[in-house]
């Protein structure tokens, strides 16, 4: 394993590399983050204290205008109406006031009363009193400071108005004084536009917005009032904030409102230039930034690479005890932890080599066990399987898995509910029971096996719980049961047909003594009596059928000899309705006969077969106490004449129905069950079935199935 292909040196390379990277980006995060508002705040204390140092200034000088206009109200210059008066009284506070560089005299209706100096002297005799300076000072008697204004000589001044008042308190004329912004040279020195770093500078705007100081002097009285932060200097606001001057530079400004004058000062600086020093700072730190991290990196792969040294020796060592080699040593490294580690390897071989002789000892055991035990359980003839508490199966025997239909590979994990089995209704119950008794049950069910066939078993039902005690899972040994099962049937059904030939013995026994003198007591009536032939003929029919049917119960305890000669079956069904007339008559039942033509002539027993009909038609009538119809149909179908006999009677219920033909089972109060059994047997005896389908509340359908043969036509 070369080094550069080594994981760990990558991890730990790529490590180092990422806590370098981190460190330098945090660095870089912080100098991004804080640099540029350290540098912002340092320019900020500037700003504040430069407009701060303005407004301060400012105040002074409103405060001397405040003192030269008490001093104007007093002179006694402005009293009189003598225009030198009034012109020497203007000369006086110019050369008094630095502030002031001119001044006229108004009086009440606007007229220009004097002026100073002679360069105003072309707006004498003129009426500017819709000045707003004038109107203010002669609305409120106050004195009032203009905004920037431009007056008619070109020039941008500032007017200090000062209303004389006569003794009535009442404006007699209004003094206005002027202050030529880019002329007055100590107002420049004082409201100097100062400079701030290389490119910052400040100004100073009027209340309409419009610049009274700048340090460039051919912006004074431009109107910047659309300027963000002139407008909230024109809302009497003070702050700090990014703007754009009017040349789009990006500038950050402080900016402070006056009240007195309804002023603002703005100081700003270039963006560019507060943030100069952060960029120099940031190309300084990229530079630092990929020379540490040169060296810090080959640093890293080196230290990496004397860690891999000795691990590449102990992955050797270990690479080939995977490939099976358990006869690797490690000579001793070092003190180190790796060092430690390569003689516990040592250790673990020698282990390893000895654990391996005897787990291979104990694998061979335990997989002979494990064959065993399998051929056991599939030898076993009895159902075995186990199920987890999901219904999966864990466990299952060939035996089992035949029964199924299928594989035991097959049944392996999937879950009970995927196969047609019984036990999966149960399963809640089972385990709530189990959990509750935690001891086994033994019980008989039903299976139905690949074949659809019911099979009967006897289950043993036994709990399999973990090592914490609780239900795990459920182990079912079933041994199939259906042969006795069938036999208890039959021996079952055997005691019942023993008692009923010994009781059809006795019956018949009985009854043929009466029966020989009724047939002496006929023939003399039929002798006696020659009008009444027919019906005593049909007497005799019937006394012999009686005869007949003795006959037949003996034959349920001794078998009779059948006399099978080629019949019309539609004959015989028309006999035994006429015969059966008068009973269906008096419980007000219909008998309507469907007879299919050139019904082929059966090879059968006429008196047996004809007991047959008279039984079952007799069980229609009776199960119709409240009258209906019954219909017979007798047809062919394939090689099969089928008799069908269908009633409108209360019906037989499903459960009972696979036990007719039982002896003493009856669905009637009064029945013994033995008719339906005598013509079981009977039809049996002609290799044919009966079947026989019922619905509750609707009616019952017997089919009557008999073997056609070699049959002659009718």
């Amino acid at each position: 394993m070369k080094v550069f292909k080594s994981r760990i040196f990558w991890k730990i390379y790529i490590i180092n590399l990422v806590v370098i990277f981190t460190i330098l980006s945090v660095m870089f995060v912080a100098s991004r983050v804080f640099l540029p508002e350290i540098s912002q705040n340092q320019y900020r204390h500037v700003t504040d204290k430069t407009v701060l140092r303005m407004r301060d200034q400012i105040l002074l000088v409103v405060k001397d205008i405040q003192n030269l206009s008490s001093y104007v109200k007093e002179i006694k210059h402005f009293k009189t109406n003598d225009f030198n008066q009034l012109s020497k009284g203007l000369e006086n506070i110019v050369k008094i006031s630095p502030y002031i560089d001119s001044g006229t005299v108004f009086n009440q209706k606007g007229d220009v009363e004097s002026f100073y100096p002679n360069d105003l002297k072309k707006i004498q005799n003129s009426n500017l009193g819709k000045r707003k300076y004038f109107q203010e000072a002669l609305r409120t008697k106050k004195v009032y400071v203009s905004d920037v204004v431009s007056a008619d000589t070109g020039r941008y001044i500032l007017v200090v108005s000062v209303p004389v008042l006569n003794r009535e308190n009442e404006v007699e004329r209004v003094v206005n004084l002027s202050l030529r912004i880019e002329q007055n040279e100590i107002f420049q020195s004082v409201f100097q536009s100062f400079k701030i770093g290389e490119s910052g500078y400040t100004f100073i705007v009027d209340r309409n917005g419009r610049i009274i100081s700048h340090p460039d002097k051919r912006q004074i009285g431009e109107d910047v009032s659309q300027n963000s932060v002139i407008k909230k200097l024109m809302k009497k606001q003070s702050g700090y904030e990014q703007v754009t001057d009017t040349n789009g530079i990006p500038m950050i400004a402080s900016f402070e409102y006056v009240p007195i004058l309804d002023w603002g000062i703005v100081a700003q600086v270039p963006v560019e230039e507060i943030y100069k020093q952060y960029w120099t700072f940031q190309k300084s730190l990229w530079t630092l930034s990929v020379i540490t991290f040169i060296l810090l990196s080959i640093f890293t792969a080196l230290y990496a690479r004397q860690i891999i040294i000795p691990i590449r020796r102990l992955y050797f060592a270990v690479d080939k005890v995977a490939k099976g080699d358990y006869h690797q040593q490690i000579n001793e490294i070092d003190n180190t932890e790796i060092g430690q580690l390569s003689h516990r390897f040592n250790e673990m071989i020698h282990f390893i080599r000895t654990s391996k002789i005897s787990l291979q000892l104990k694998e061979e055991q335990l997989k002979e066990q494990k064959e065993f035990l399998r051929k056991i359980i599939d030898m076993n003839p009895s159902y075995i399987y186990a199920i987890d508490r999901e219904g999966r199966f864990t466990l299952v025997n060939e035996s089992f898995a035949k029964l199924i239909g299928t594989k035991t590979h097959d049944l392996l994990g999937k879950t009970i509910d995927e196969f047609n089995f019984k036990i999966m209704s149960d399963l809640l119950h089972v385990l709530k029971r189990l959990e509750k008794t935690r001891t086994g049950l033994v019980f008989e069910e039903e299976f139905r096996d690949q074949e659809g066939k019911i099979r009967w078993v006897e289950t043993v039902e036994l709990p399999i719980f973990s090592q914490n005690h609780t239900l795990d899972q459920i182990l079912f040994v079933s041994t199939d049961i259906t042969e006795r099962k069938q036999s208890e049937e039959l021996l079952r059904k055997s005691e019942k047909l023993a008692v009923v030939g010994e009781l059809a013995a006795g019956v018949a026994h009985e009854i043929r003594n009466p029966l020989t003198s009724l047939k002496g007591f006929m023939y003399l009536l039929k002798e006696e009596n020659k009008g009444n032939g027919k019906y005593i003929e049909i007497m005799e029919s019937e006394l012999e059928r009686i005869n007949l049917i003795v006959n037949e119960f003996l034959t349920l305890g001794k078998p009779q000899v059948m006399n099978f000669q080629l019949k019309d079956v539609s004959v015989l069904l028309k006999d035994t309705i006429t015969l059966l007339k008068a009973q269906a008559t008096l419980h007000n039942v219909q008998v309507i006969a469907e007879f299919e033509p050139n019904i082929p002539l059966l090879e059968c027993d006429e008196h047996q077969l004809k007991q047959v009909f008279i039984n079952i038609i007799k069980n229609a009538i009776e199960a119709m106490p409240e009258g209906g119809n019954i219909k017979i149909q007798a047809k062919t179908q394939e090689n099969h004449l089928v008799i069908r006999v269908v009633d409108q009677g209360y019906g037989i219920p499903k459960d009972r129905l696979s036990k007719l033909g039982e002896p003493f089972y009856s669905t009637k109060e009064k029945g013994t069950g033995l008719g339906l059994m005598v013509s079981y047997k009977i039809i049996e005896a002609h290799n044919g079935k009966i079947e026989i389908n019922s619905e509750l509340g609707k009616g019952t359908d017997v089919r009557i199935i008999l073997p056609i043969g070699d049959s002659v036509a009718s």
